[in-house]
């Protein structure tokens, strides 16, 4: 009789303990480990004592607020009432829940100027479980509707995420989800493959003590899907991008001020679209190496401000298209301190603004083209082009026979080492066009021409003191 009842007093408290460690299992962590549970409801954990959540609709008088149920231990359920509820953990460790029936998303009766989001009051909790049971408790569907999550977490303490398991987004559906949270460590697993105009936009923006990203396997893109993903993040190594297909600014921004990353990823389309890499790495100081940018196909801005502040970066890569687009170009290694060598530059097509202050600023720059092969310029091609390299000592061939408006405006101002440049003008052209194009250049040089130019001197013409070659 006493072996019976030894018996079932360990078997009693076998399954105590694992029902226990069940619970625990199922209440921490996020997406990215074995303890998630993806059909828990939103978990959030006090790291600190005396804890206080809020749920806010922010700049906004609409009270339509989303259909949303809170719970102390996931049995008792209340429903949560916007400026009313009050949310108080005593202790670390002690938890609330949420979730909510909303398939039309968050966002469905709130004006989407508005902002919807969780207020920690300064004070760090780590979350988990599964986001998609604020808009179905069930937690089985897995497309989010539009601005569903929008700013939803922006600004909180949160140390950790919740699971984000979705596989087909809406439009805005995590734009800024987790912005300016500066405490956020981990980053959710990111399944989707079908993308939705700014659908990540921001999403990340200053979580500067996140290290890791989460995998992008996209090969489809939408409109700034990715745009400022990771902007001024904490990321040390980018994600591969496998995307053949883009859209309009899908990478603008992407990585902007992200002061650790060193390492580019790969991006191997072919065929380019409006501001698809704009400022995608600007400000990158650790980044030594641009990727291989292999498109021929280019679009309106594509490499816009691309890698401007990249200070440790010293050769440019390849550029291979032959026929450029308005600004593609424009400021893509500008101020970038470490350049020193530029690859060729094979377009004979060129466009508005394309070359636009491509290399202002790059003081250590001393290796260029021989020549820039274009013969018909057009408006602003190489304004500011070389503005401030101050130890570039040849200029390169300029084939051009007729000018464009602004097409040499400041190409080469504040060049002071500049000591030869050779232009096939067989005329001058207004003087906007070469205003100020070699202001503070060396005071001594060779400057060849046709003999047929006019020999006027000056800021916008030959530089004074120089000798002039006929040819």
């Amino acid at each position: 009789m006493k072996t019976k009842l030894l018996f079932l007093l360990i078997a009693a408290l076998f399954v105590i303990t694992g029902c226990k460690k069940d619970k625990i299992d199922n209440d921490s962590g996020n997406n990215s480990g074995a303890n998630v549970n993806l059909n828990g409801p939103l978990c959030f954990t006090a790291e600190e004592d005396n804890s206080t959540i809020a749920i806010h609709i922010y700049r906004s008088e609409v009270m339509n607020f989303p259909n949303i149920e809170y719970s102390y231990d996931t049995i008792v359920w209340e429903t949560y009432v916007h400026l009313s509820t009050e949310i108080r953990l005593e202790h670390a460790g002690d938890k609330v829940y949420f979730r909510g029936n909303n398939p039309e998303g968050l966002y469905a009766n709130i004006p989407t100027n508005q902002n919807l989001k969780f207020d920690t009051y300064n004070k760090k909790f780590t979350v988990s479980g599964n986001l998609m049971s604020l808009i179905d408790p069930s937690c089985k569907t897995t497309t989010v509707p539009d601005y569903c999550f929008r700013d939803l977490f922006s600004g909180t303490y949160i140390t950790t995420p919740p699971a984000l398991p979705a596989t087909t987004l809406g439009k805005e559906c995590y734009c800024r989800l987790f912005s300016g949270c500066i405490y956020l460590k981990t980053a959710p697993e990111l399944p989707a493959t079908t993308m939705a105009n700014d659908c990540y936009r921001g999403m990340f923006w200053y979580c500067i003590s996140l290290k890791d990203a989460p995998q992008l396997p996209a090969i489809t893109l939408a409109d700034n899907c990715y745009e400022n993903m990771f902007d001024g993040s904490g990321i040390i190594e980018a994600p591969e991008l496998p995307a053949m297909t883009l859209a309009d600014k899908c990478y603008a921004n992407m990585f902007t001020d992200c002061k650790q990353l060193t390492k580019a990823p790969r991006l191997p389309a072919t065929s380019l679209k409006d501001g698809c890499y704009m400022a995608m790495f600007l400000g990158c100081s650790k980044l030594t190496a641009a990727p291989e940018l292999p498109a021929t196909s280019l679009a309106n801005d594509c490499y816009a401000h691309m890698f401007a502040g990249c200070k440790s970066i010293t050769t440019t890569p390849r550029l291979p298209a032959l026929s450029l687009a308005d600004r593609c170009y424009e400021t893509m290694f500008g101020n970038c301190d470490g350049l020193t060598t530029v690859l060729e530059l094979p377009a004979t097509t060129l466009a508005n603004g394309c070359y636009s202050q491509m290399f202002h600023d790059c003081i250590n720059l001393t290796n260029i083209p021989d020549i820039l092969p274009a013969t018909t310029l057009t408006n602003s091609c190489y304004e500011a082009m070389f503005y401030n390299c101050a130890n570039l000592e040849k200029a390169p061939e300029l084939p051009a026979t007729t000018l464009a408006s602004r097409s040499y405006m400041s190409m080469f101002k504040n060049c002071s080492s500049l000591k030869s440049i050779k232009v096939h003008l067989p005329e001058w052209g207004d003087e906007l066009d070469t205003y100020f194009w070699v202001l503070d250049v060396q005071s001594d040089g060779v400057f060849y021409c046709p003999s047929s130019l006019p020999q006027e001197f000056g800021v916008h013409n030959i530089p004074e003191g120089w000798t002039v070659v006929t040819f």
